[in-house]
């Protein structure tokens, strides 16, 4: 893990442009494979260790959940990093607003393609669920907890997912930290004491 940008920037970097067709981080080496970009890394992790859909039908619903999730993440994405104009701030509270009203139909809408099963592809724990878990925390994280608590089914996912040998063992580490969500320069979920405001 990179504590200090310069070791990266100043060291690993040229040494990764030899290595890497896109040197950035994340990235990921092993005997078969160097690969750059998180969600790449995370889909050939989930081939290569049976945490991929096992049929057309669960693959489906994995593509679609997580267009849509990423969507919802982009959102956050595009109120934490605003351009810096001279009414930035007035913006964001504008589009975190308009969020933060949108949330409880979006939040139903992936409550009811979970359904009654126990994972975002079905019956099978796949790679997309920690993608989903990863917006859904962000959520829980950046907003007030309540905003997720007011859907059960949602905060039964998000326990199981929390319940997975590893995550669980991960979660209670000194190696976890809630926050930041995001980096130094965002309007909001940027240091390691932020506390919801809605």
């Amino acid at each position: 893990m990179y504590t200090d940008p310069s070791e990266y920037y100043d060291k690993d970097l040229r040494n990764l442009s030899e290595l890497l067709d896109f040197p950035n981080l994340p990235y990921y080496i092993d005997d078969e494979v160097k690969i750059t970009q998180s969600k790449a890394i995370l889909r050939h992790l989930g081939r290569k260790h049976n945490l991929d859909g096992s049929n057309e039908q669960e693959l489906v619903r994995m593509d679609v959940i997580y267009e849509q999730v990423i969507e919802f993440f982009v959102a956050l994405l595009s109120m934490a990093y605003l351009p810096d104009v001279e009414n930035r701030k007035e913006i964001h509270e504008k589009l975190r607003k308009q969020f933060h009203a949108a949330l409880p139909s979006k939040l139903l809408a992936i409550t009811k393609f979970l359904g009654n099963d126990e994972w975002m592809g079905g019956k099978k724990l796949t790679y997309i669920d920690f993608i989903i878990y990863d917006v859904l925390d962000a959520i829980r994280r950046l907003f007030h907890p309540e905003n997720l608590n007011a859907f059960p089914t949602l905060v039964a996912y998000v326990t199981r997912v929390e319940e997975l040998k590893g995550v669980k063992e991960y979660l209670a580490s000194d190696a976890f930290q809630p926050m930041p969500i995001f980096g130094p320069f965002a309007l909001f979920g940027n240091t390691k004491d932020y506390t919801p405001s809605e």
